[in-house]
């Protein structure tokens, strides 16, 4: 498989500086802004530049708290990046777009929660890492995805090959309790989930080399495992009783998007 072209891994290492740039001024300020997507993957996992598992990044993606939000659209005012004023005053409460003419992409700001198959909300969580959403949320936010694309693939291997899925308070560690909790009270991310899981199992061959595929399948199936294993909600159980009868992911047609 072809890795990125040279003007695209520049590129990169530019979008690296740039989100780094963004969070430290954020930090000076008091405000917790954090990535998400796929440089968020670039930043944790030095996999990701694996020939197998290197693609290249379009738009940047942050996560923010909605209190925040006034704060943190000055900030980016101030860093540079222009405001797209017509979604703002429509979305902003929930959402916020951001265009650096100089840099040549786009800023999106996810507030309080991140909305794209299924609803992950990170009130809370933004403290737990220095630059990234906390690694359970970076994972989560590629599994949810209903229809995978390559670059969600690849990103997945990337954090499953660096980071070890274990019982522990480790920011490097996937907490499996979190994800497992999280599926116990909610059966459609408990579906979504658990059918992906099986998905990159099956993929792994295609993309790792033995080595790598064992270390990946076995964490998977941990994964799997304590997903299973945690017990469900009253919730979960009558959201079950329906099944597949009814949808229970949004499409991305169904929220405002943009490929990251």
């Amino acid at each position: 498989m072809a890795g990125p072209t040279e003007e695209n891994s520049t590129r990169t290492i530019t979008m690296e500086e740039e989100v780094r740039r963004v969070v430290d001024a954020a930090r000076e300020r008091g405000l917790h802004l954090r990535v998400i997507g796929g440089v968020a993957v670039k930043l944790h996992c030095p996999s990701a530049e694996h020939r197998s598992m290197a693609r290249t990044y379009g738009d940047v993606d942050f996560i923010g708290y909605r209190s925040e939000r006034t704060r943190v659209d000055e900030l980016m005012k101030d860093l540079g990046y222009e405001p797209n004023k017509r979604f703002n005053a429509l979305q902003g409460h929930r959402r916020m777009l951001f265009d650096h003419p100089e840099l040549g992409y786009d800023a999106d700001i996810f507030l309080d929660v991140f909305v794209m198959c299924h609803e992950l909300n990170l009130a809370g969580r933004l403290e737990m890492d220095e630059y990234t959403v906390p690694i359970e949320e970076l994972l989560l936010s590629k599994l949810q995805v209903i229809q995978l694309n390559e670059k969600d693939i690849k990103d997945t291997f990337a954090m499953l090959c660096d980071h070890d899925i274990a019982e522990v308070d480790d920011r490097d560690t996937v907490d499996p309790r979190f994800i497992a909790k999280l599926c116990s009270n909610d059966w459609g991310w408990y579906k979504t989930l658990t059918i992906n899981i099986d998905k990159i199992t099956e993929l792994a061959d295609d993309y790792l080399e033995e080595n790598e595929r064992e270390v990946v399948v076995e964490r998977l199936s941990v994964l799997r495992r304590i997903i299973e294993e945690v017990p469900k909600s009253m919730k979960w159980k009558m959201r079950a009783r329906i099944g597949e009868k009814k949808r229970w992911y949004q499409l991305p047609e169904d929220v405002v998007t943009h490929q990251y």
